[in-house]
């Protein structure tokens, strides 16, 4: 697990078009929103463009990982922000929100677990709430995974990695996923009761999904 203080600076050198794809995050939080739980926020890297992009907006944040939760409640530009330490699969809040976040958390959930988890996230959010998740996603042909590994390390050795470096860290992304392909995960989401399901991100192996309530 990459420590705390390193964390940002990795997200940076690790995601490919990183601001691209926080960006698109963003953009399809509802422009009447009120509030917001980001589910797995780490250190609060994507919290910190969340909030200055929403500086009134009421940001609850979880995460299992009380290190990760403890730097981030250190940074100044997000003194604003509610943080809980504590295990999405299990978390069910008595609050309804508005729009629920989660970014690369959904990859490292068995397919029981994904399911319970959009299901708890449906009752969760308001009527017409918004689902946004972000993650990485097993491409549908063995041609794509290996092509899209092969252009991932590269872009990580021009970040500083070393080869080994790099492909030592792309070498588990098929267990991490374990078949959880954007097709998959849009049939969870149906299956949770979400009236509508897009995907206006795709690139290699990260995509984004929007759900509406």
């Amino acid at each position: 697990m990459i420590p705390a203080s390193d964390y940002d600076s990795a997200e940076k050198k690790c995601l490919p078009y990183w601001n691209v794809f926080f960006d698109t995050l963003l953009e399809f939080i509802p422009c009447d929103c009120e509030n917001i739980l980001e589910l797995a926020s780490g250190t609060g890297f994507l919290t910190e463009i969340l909030a200055a992009e929403f500086p009134d907006l009421d940001i609850t944040c979880l995460d299992i990982n009380r290190d990760y939760i403890e730097f981030a409640r250190r940074k100044e530009n997000l003194s604003g922000v509610k943080f809980i330490t504590g295990d999405m699969r299990e978390f069910v809040s008595h609050i309804k929100y508005d729009a629920i976040l989660i970014s690369q958390a959904l990859t490292f959930l068995n397919a029981h677990d994904r399911l319970k988890l959009a299901g708890n996230i449906y009752h969760m959010l308001n009527d017409g709430g918004t689902f946004i998740a972000g993650d990485i996603f097993s491409p549908e042909s063995l041609f794509e995974r290996d092509l899209y590994k092969k252009l991932w390390i590269t872009f990580m050795v021009k970040n500083g990695f070393s080869p080994e470096e790099a492909s030592d860290m792309v070498a588990p992304l098929d267990d991490y996923c374990q078949g959880n392909t954007v097709s998959s995960f849009e049939e969870i989401l149906n299956s949770a009761g979400f009236s509508r399901v897009i995907v206006p991100y795709r690139r290699e192996y990260y995509g984004i999904v929007i759900a509406y309530k």
